[in-house]
């Protein structure tokens, strides 16, 4: 397993565990907040990797995804105060990610 697999995989785990924790904190689940925040973990990471690595012409796409994950941050902290408007910045990072998925790397 190459190092891009690797990544990979822990990319996509963290977007699931992201996904799980969503759902679970839409139905008050107390264990939601720990699962979307280690899902927060390998994409925050990931995505800082790729902007430090990455090639010049494309930092910009990859500043937009760093702060697209740091939306994503602010919302678990917003989560574990207790917090109704969690949900906006999860907004902010599905429309950030969103507009960068038309963009060509």
């Amino acid at each position: 397993m190459t190092i891009r697999n690797l990544l990979n995989l822990l990319y996509y785990l963290g977007m699931l565990a992201v996904l799980a924790g969503i759902i679970l904190a839409l139905q008050n689940h107390v264990s939601a907040i720990w699962i979307y925040s280690l899902g927060c973990i390998p994409i925050l990471g990931i995505r800082v990797f790729n902007l430090i690595v990455g090639r010049p012409e494309n930092r910009r796409k990859h500043f937009i995804m760093v702060v697209s994950a740091l939306a994503l941050i602010t919302a678990a902290y917003l989560m574990m105060i207790n917090r109704n408007y969690w949900i906006i910045f999860i907004a902010v990072a599905a429309v950030l990610d969103l507009y960068i998925s038309f963009r060509r790397f």
